[in-house]
């Protein structure tokens, strides 16, 4: 074998050996590229996501019956000074009217049953967080504990006990 063959295959196989490199290279950045491009649509739906709960808060839907309220009411003092014209629709906006307001006491009556608002105050839950704990004479039991936390300070573990008072509670 002479000397020029045997440079010509290092050269040979020193290119292939790059261009391999190259092309590995390269395969590599379009995954990081379509890895990249999957998150930020994930993160967009996510946004999407916390758009839509901030929308069906309690407070959003006690205005939205609110606002449905006057605008009942706006009307059917529109039609009782039209006169005895309007009496049958008077009667089913007032009817209507009955119904939201029966609908806005639940709501009501439901938030204040459930553990959304302090049961002191009335002040908003700041914070939820679910933890296990694991313990028992075996070592093996495990449970979840909730942990809960108000606008007014109160916080109350998963056994019950406060472990801060309510700042708006007269004593």
């Amino acid at each position: 074998m002479t000397n020029e063959i045997i440079f010509y295959t290092q050269l040979a196989s020193l290119v292939g050996f790059i261009g391999a490199l190259f092309a590995i290279y390269r395969l590599l950045v379009q995954q990081k590229d379509g890895v990249i491009q999957l998150l930020k649509e994930r993160l967009t739906d996510k946004d999407d996501q916390i758009a839509a709960l901030k929308a069906q808060t309690p407070d959003v839907l006690v205005s939205a019956l609110n606002d449905r309220i006057k605008v009942t009411q706006d009307e059917i003092a529109r039609l009782k000074n039209d006169g005895d014209t309007h009496r049958k629709e008077i009667e089913l906006k007032e009817g209507e009217l009955r119904g939201i307001q029966d609908k806005l006491t639940t709501l009501s009556d439901l938030i204040r049953e459930s553990d959304l608002v302090c049961p002191e105050c009335g002040d908003p839950l700041v914070r939820r967080h679910v933890y296990t704990i694991h313990g028992g004479p075996d070592g093996e039991s495990e449970a979840e504990v909730e942990y809960v936390e108000y606008q007014c300070g109160l916080a109350i573990d998963g056994f019950g006990v406060e472990r801060s008072h309510c700042r708006h509670l007269t004593t």
